[in-house]
């Protein structure tokens, strides 16, 4: 079993309007900056980490998790230097040797941190003892590295320099001992005033009903702020709001997201943030931690996660929900920084989610796995024992928490446990509930709407292996709702609504169909046909005629009729038809109108009168469904 690590934790308390540079220099810390070899938990985001460290009068190399961040620090400071991938090489060993520059500051990604250390080496400049490496959003390395091996690459170099440190405002509890042995501390940063935020929590079982009706109450919001990890799932929205003729919104992403936006048309799109916001605005995990935004209007901030359609949208209350409202730095006319929070997840089991004793038993199975099979690699007497061992040997599940050398890297079964920690939360509303208590953070208003089709039911509907399956799956669900009793008008509405809400146009006009064809036929007409389409259509075909003679003789039909054109006058075939196929048209009759239609109601006769020449008279109204 591998403990997490225990370290001494010392406390120093924060005032309002205080940041870390006026604590650091009220408790007389040394060039009034963080100290080395301690994990600083801010407590909360926005207290001048970054700020801190670039203002120290040292040397530093400051690991941010990803490039705005980086940009957002760097913009028009030309004493600090920003590496991430498209930097060159020329300007770092330029920056390197610049001595007009007192203390180096360099921010940079950890997939670039190896190239200033290669340059570092060629020009022999000793980085482990003359700078301070501040790995800033430490708990990125943890969240990150089962997608984003690299992450924890600058962690080779770490614990070589003299002075560092980890920072953030979310850190993870850890389990790597090279801590321990560094006499690391953890530096606690404790509020001394309530700091607590409002946050709406919906746990739904209709996550799209739930987003409708709440962008529907926020139409009047001057700016919406969408966090949510999927790209799938804001070109869903964006294609909503584009149906509706709404084109004021913004996508900030990665590249590859970027690209894949404007693949669907989304040209709005970004890779590192563009002020001022639009009126809707969608963030990706990208933009969750360390970026700061500000805004001239107070934003309603919506946090989605839709676990049937995006599993990778779950967010941790602990880390993700404080960091996500945490970007938001300035404060508006009320004194706040932002105008709402609401995070609106849907929930249940989304697979197996193992306890803290079954991971154990997990890893230490797969290392003793992983082991014998090295140990009969060594034994193996012919080539082809060998290479189906090594071939064995790359597919093992216990490579998931070492590096490529072999060595156990601690941050991947941190990971692993992490990942189960936070999947948990969401397998019902309570457990979720309890996760944004344990936080401290949050001061929560729960609610949690039952639909009467729930995003499992629109799931399996939507993947149902033929059309003849999805119209079964949705006649017996509309036959269970109809006959129930226990809904009103409205909400069976809304249930039909829900399976109207399809991604292609042949979808939508198939739902319709069946839709409409039970509301008409029921279940057992359809049954009988084995839900085959063209069967359908015969049964509505005859329907439809024997609806259509019910209403077009009814006394409403002949009432309107008759208003409207009275008996023994004279009008031209074309007002006559007209006027037919509105009024059939406003009580729901198809039948087409002509001449025989007409004779149905009057008598007629061709006008003789020059001037209404090509007209026809009616005479005696006389409805008769069986005239000729």
């Amino acid at each position: 079993m591998i403990k997490y690590i225990s370290l001494e934790v010392k406390t120093i308390e924060i005032n309002d309007n205080e940041h870390l540079t006026d604590i650091f220099k009220k408790n007389n810390f040394p060039l009034e900056a963080i100290p080395t070899n301690c994990i600083l938990d801010k407590t909360l985001p926005g207290l001048g980490a970054t700020y801190s460290e670039i203002k120290a009068k040292r040397n530093s190399i400051i690991i941010e998790p990803n490039v705005p961040v980086i940009m957002g620090k760097v913009k028009n400071d030309n004493s600090l230097l920003g590496v991430y991938e498209s930097i060159k090489e020329a300007k770092i060993k330029s920056y390197l040797l610049n001595d007009t520059i007192t203390y180096k500051k360099i921010l940079c990604t950890p997939e670039a941190y190896m190239r200033i250390v290669r340059i570092a080496e060629d020009i022999e400049l000793d980085l482990y003892n003359n700078y301070f490496c501040l790995y800033d959003e430490c708990e990125k390395i943890t969240q990150d590295i089962d997608y984003r091996e690299q992450i924890s690459l600058p962690m080779n170099d770490f614990f070589l320099y003299r002075d560092k440190a980890f920072v953030s405002a979310t850190p993870l509890q850890l389990r790597n001992p090279e801590f321990e042995e560094q006499n690391f501390f953890i530096l606690k940063v404790k509020p001394t005033f309530e700091f607590r935020k409002k946050i709406n929590l919906i746990t739904t079982n209709n996550y799209e009903s739930s987003v409708i009706e709440l962008l529907e109450e926020l139409k009047d919001s001057p700016c919406v702020c969408i966090f949510m990890n999927s790209t799938n799932g804001i070109n869903k929205l964006t294609t909503r709001l584009e149906e509706n003729n709404i084109t004021d919104y913004k996508a900030f992403c990665s590249k590859k997201s970027e690209i894949k936006f404007k693949s669907r048309n989304i040209h709005q799109s970004f890779e590192d943030l563009d002020l001022p916001l639009a009126k809707y605005n969608f963030f990706t995990s990208r933009f969750y931690s360390a970026v700061d935004i500000y805004t001239t209007v107070s934003p309603d901030i919506i946090i989605l996660t839709d676990l049937h359609e995006a599993k990778h949208s779950r967010i941790d209350p602990l880390t993700n929900a404080i960091q996500i409202y945490g970007r938001f730095r300035n404060k508006h006319d009320d004194g706040q920084k932002f105008n709402s929070l609401t995070h609106i997840s849907n929930y249940g089991t989304i697979g197996e989610v193992l306890t803290e004793q079954e991971i154990e038993s997990y890893i230490d199975t797969s290392k003793q796995i992983y082991e014998d099979l090295k140990i009969r690699f060594e034994k193996a007497e012919n080539e082809g024992e060998k290479k189906s061992i090594t071939d064995t040997l790359k597919t093992c599940s216990y490579n998931k928490f070492t590096n490529e050398d072999d060595t156990l890297n601690y941050f991947k079964i941190d990971n692993f446990y992490d990942d189960e920690r936070v999947r948990g939360y969401y397998l019902t509303p309570d457990n979720l509930v309890h996760a944004y208590e344990s936080t401290n953070h949050f001061i929560i208003e729960h609610s949690n709407p039952l639909y009467i089709v729930g995003d499992k039911e629109l799931f399996e509907y939507k993947k149902a292996p033929s059309r003849i399956e999805q119209r079964k799956f949705l006649v017996k669900k509309l036959h269970t709702i109809y006959t129930s009793g226990e809904y009103t008008t409205e909400e069976i509405l809304k249930a039909e609504a829900d399976f109207l809400r399809v991604d292609r146009r042949d979808q939508l006009e198939e739902a319709k169909f069946t839709i409409d064809a039970f509301k008409k036929l029921g279940k057992d007409q359809m049954e009988s046909v084995g839900y085959y389409k063209h069967r359908i259509e015969q049964l509505l075909r005859k329907y439809n005629k024997k609806t259509n003679d019910q209403k077009m003789f009814s006394q409403e039909v002949r009432d309107a009729i008759l208003q409207r054109f009275p008996e023994e006058e004279t009008y031209k075939q074309e007002d006559l038809f007209n006027g037919f196929e509105e009024i059939f048209k406003s009580y729901g009759i198809t039948a087409k109108v002509n001449l025989a239609t007409i004779k149905k109601y009057y008598g007629l006769s061709a006008s003789k009168a020059k001037e209404y020449k090509g007209s026809i008279r009616l005479h005696m109204f006389s409805p008769d469904k069986e005239c000729q």
